[in-house]
């Protein structure tokens, strides 16, 4: 899955956990989140849970991520 920064490997068939971040289709956008108990956190901070997860396919866990050089900058150097 490409992300603004790299990839994101995606490993379907693995089994959330929590505290895990996975890849969610919801309300018709992929988006990436992370399991709280009974709920999934969205990255700008907004909870999924109880009828609303109904709505919500997990596409599968997140393993790496790859991030390309472009996302290293004088603020982020590279040793």
């Amino acid at each position: 899955m490409e992300t603004p920064s790299g990839y994101a490997i995606i490993q379907p068939d693995m089994m959330p956990h929590d505290g895990a971040r996975v890849l969610i289709a919801a309300f018709g956008q992929l988006q990436f989140a992370v399991v709280m108990g009974g709920a999934l956190i969205t990255e700008d901070g907004e909870s999924i849970e109880g009828d609303a997860l109904e709505d919500v396919t997990v596409m599968g866990v997140v393993t790496f991520y790859l991030n390309g050089a472009g996302a290293f900058t004088d603020e982020n150097p590279v040793l």
